[in-house]
């Protein structure tokens, strides 16, 4: 029997964006549903298929899922020079009220947020600003891990240039000074991103949520340290469950079926 998946496609600013729909195949409804946030030059699939097979577990327990590509990742619409975390914070209460208007199928009452890496620190902003049941953070970015040493957009607009012209940086980032962007193994990254992310602080923003968490994380993550995950632990006065070697996505069978496991039955027992 084919799976009860739907692509569904929304604007923000203009831009269309792409997602997919997961519904479970049995159950009434309405269903309680997980939205989730992609990782920084990640997109709605995730590596390994990350997004999609736990997308596919959520709905298999009876948990629509929406997985879907911020603007200019993925199939979505716009460039990734453009992306900044107010910009895919906008693109996560965009799906929110998308999804709102689904009461048909979906509980808007029973909504949870899902987020790895850089979209761990979207759902912390988005938290912060909406009210959801349930949040989960699988190896969540911060701020101060993304800003790679920039202190203040004072001194991202003096020396983004001159900082990085000529030097390769670490895993072969490199500054490209016909566009003014770091190349990202091909994703531009423009000094708008590094200004807007001195404006928020996630750990503070997550905070407010008033609901369900918990946060997941390897502690042998190279991309973003596990004691991140513990400061969010902290403001979320929940547990961190750290996977014993993961890395940052997870990256075998046994550490993935781990992540897999734990998140399933938070949201079962949450929403």
């Amino acid at each position: 029997m084919p799976l009860n998946e739907h692509w569904l496609s929304f604007d923000v600013s203009g831009q269309r964006l792409h997602g997919m729909l997961h519904l479970p195949q049995q159950g009434s409804a309405p269903h309680p549903c997980v939205i989730l946030l992609h990782g920084f030059t990640g997109n709605a699939l995730e590596p390994h298929r990350l997004f999609v097979l736990m997308a596919r577990l959520l709905a298999e327990h009876g948990i629509a899922a929406f997985r879907f590509d911020f603007r200019g990742s993925g199939n979505s619409e716009g460039s990734f020079a453009e992306m900044t975390p107010s910009r895919e914070l906008e693109d996560a209460q965009a799906a929110l009220r998308l999804l709102e208007t689904r009461g048909d199928v979906l509980d808007r009452t029973r909504f949870g947020i899902l987020g790895i890496s850089m979209g761990g620190m979207i759902a912390a902003l988005t938290v912060g600003l909406e009210s959801v049941k349930a949040l989960c953070l699988w190896a969540p970015a911060a701020p101060k891990v993304m800003l790679r040493g920039f202190q203040s957009p004072e001194m991202i607009r003096g020396a983004f240039a001159a900082k990085f012209a000529g030097a390769a940086l670490q895993n072969g980032i490199i500054y490209n000074s016909e566009y003014n962007v770091l190349d990202f193994s091909g994703n531009p990254v423009s000094s708008a991103f590094f200004e807007d992310t001195c404006g928020h602080d996630s750990v503070a923003s997550v905070k407010k949520h008033q609901g369900s968490s918990l946060v997941v994380h390897g502690n042998a993550d190279p991309t973003v340290p596990w004691q991140i995950g513990q400061e969010y632990a902290d403001a979320l006065q929940t547990k961190l469950h750290l996977i014993d070697g993961g890395l940052h996505t997870f990256d075998n069978l046994q550490h993935q079926a781990e992540v897999h496991a734990v998140t399933l039955a938070f949201f079962q027992k949450s929403l």
